[in-house]
């Protein structure tokens, strides 16, 4: 029986960049690095049970490459203030690929990308 997810993998061209963006930018903690024979350095990040498993070695990805194609085309982290949040990661040098913005049912999102980018999106469901 599936319980849950344990955690999803991203791939980045610079592990140690990577590391920095998500504890420092989205504060996330570093939870286990493992130097592999296999896939050299993989590093877990965590926040609040959620984890990310972080793995070196990719191809930067190409301006508008992997979008609208199969696969999972985003992450999307839950935050308490969507417009705050925003202004606190513009503070840090993250450009939005869509400013904050009202959708369906009382959500309001909006979207970034990460160094090598892959989207994250930001959301706040209605209460």
């Amino acid at each position: 029986m599936i319980t849950g997810i344990a955690h999803l993998a991203v791939v980045t061209s610079d592990i140690d960049r990577a590391v920095k963006f998500y504890t420092d930018v989205l504060g996330f903690r570093e939870a286990l690095r493992l130097d592999t024979d296999h896939s050299g350095t993989i590093v877990f990040v965590s926040l609040n049970g959620t984890q990310l498993e972080l793995f070196g070695g990719g191809r930067p990805r190409e301006p508008g490459e992997g979008e609208g194609k199969v696969g999972y085309p985003h992450v999307a982290l839950a935050v308490d203030d969507v417009d705050a949040e925003c202004d606190r990661l513009r503070s840090l040098g993250v450009e939005f690929d869509m400013p904050p913005t009202d959708a369906e049912a009382g959500i309001r999102l909006a979207f970034f990308r990460d160094p090598d980018g892959n989207r994250i999106e930001i959301i706040k469901f209605a209460k």
